[in-house]
């Protein structure tokens, strides 16, 4: 019941236009520099200019694609934002 309240308030918030933040772990299938963005379970996900990277890390620039990694997120606005992007072991 509790996971049925809690799937429910998401699709609440997204319907809203509300920001929501969350969690995703995988391999990094994909980059485009240009866009400063990245694909992850197949979500594309922003980084910008506040994004945190961690785990060894130091900038977008150092992503590459076949690394795991755990993205936090954003959702606003219709995009993914990551907030911050640590590699995995």
């Amino acid at each position: 019941m509790r996971d049925l309240r809690r799937n429910l308030a998401a699709a609440l918030a997204l319907c809203s236009g509300v920001a929501m933040a969350d969690d995703i772990e995988g391999r990094i299938d994909a980059l485009d520099a240009g866009q400063q963005s990245f694909m992850v379970q197949g979500i594309r996900f922003q980084a910008t200019e506040s994004t945190d990277f961690d785990g060894g890390l130091r900038n977008f620039d150092d992503l590459r694609t076949g690394q795991t990694v755990e993205v936090d997120f954003k959702f606003t606005d219709g995009r993914h934002v990551a907030t911050e992007v640590e590699l995995e072991d």
